[in-house]
């Protein structure tokens, strides 16, 4: 199994883009199951093969506060249609189609939950596979930016392992459902939005490939002040 790597680029983000450490803060703070496999952006070669069309994999995460029972949140990203599988334990196997990418997430009681990945699950004979769908690096979705601020810089991350992405579409607004902002967009990042304190403001991005694959992040969110 190939696993894409985030951990120079997010160094540089850190160092670089002045991303506030109140926000990376408050992610270390909410998220508190951590997933193990399939890894994050990763093109997922592993597991039992039951057919042409499908593989069973086991999902495993870990949870120290003992928070079960748990919901597995399993979306293909092909159709959006999302499944979930509830586990006593921290792993649960599960049957996917081939050739499919999968994000996924884990709930607890309590209030408990992870981080969402992403992975590809690898089926034979294709030709091209659609972007990973893009995280919000700063501002993360939840987080609570300056009431000073009169801008803010949008950073998120993409990747595919086609390595062929051409383009991102950025959606934002003060609706849960934004409005298109940006087209076409080659960097991974969009500065000086003019914000105002007090408001929220929802914000998404769409991936686009060299032959026309694309994905769409979940919608984040964030205040001001």
């Amino acid at each position: 199994m190939r696993k894409v790597g985030f951990l120079i680029f997010i160094t540089l983000v850190i160092q670089s883009c002045g991303v506030d450490m109140d926000v990376l803060e408050y992610a270390r703070k909410t998220i508190n199951l951590s997933l193990i496999f399939p890894e994050n952006d990763s093109d997922c070669t592993e597991g039992i093969i039951v057919s042409d069309t499908e593989s069973e994999l086991i999902f495993e995460w870990i949870d120290e506060n003992n928070n079960a029972p748990y919901i597995l949140h399993l979306t293909n990203i092909s159709n959006s249609q999302t499944e979930l599988y509830e586990s006593e334990t921290t792993e649960v196997a599960i049957t996917l189609e081939r050739g499919i990418l999968y994000s996924w997430y884990v709930t607890g009681k309590i209030n408990s939950s992870s981080e969402v990945w992403s992975f590809f699950n690898e089926g034979p004979g294709l030709e091209s596979t659609i972007p990973f769908p893009a995280t919000a690096i700063s501002p993360v979705s939840g987080a609570s930016i300056s009431r000073t601020s009169t801008t803010v810089n949008l950073i998120w991350q993409s990747e595919d392992l086609d390595n062929d992405i051409v383009g991102h579409d950025l959606y934002f607004g003060e609706v849960k459902d934004p409005e298109l902002y940006g087209t076409d967009i080659i960097e991974t990042r969009f500065d000086d939005i003019p914000v105002e304190a007090g408001k929220t403001y929802y914000w998404k991005i769409v991936t686009k490939d060299s032959v026309g694959n694309e994905s769409t992040s979940p919608v984040f969110t964030f205040t001001v002040g």
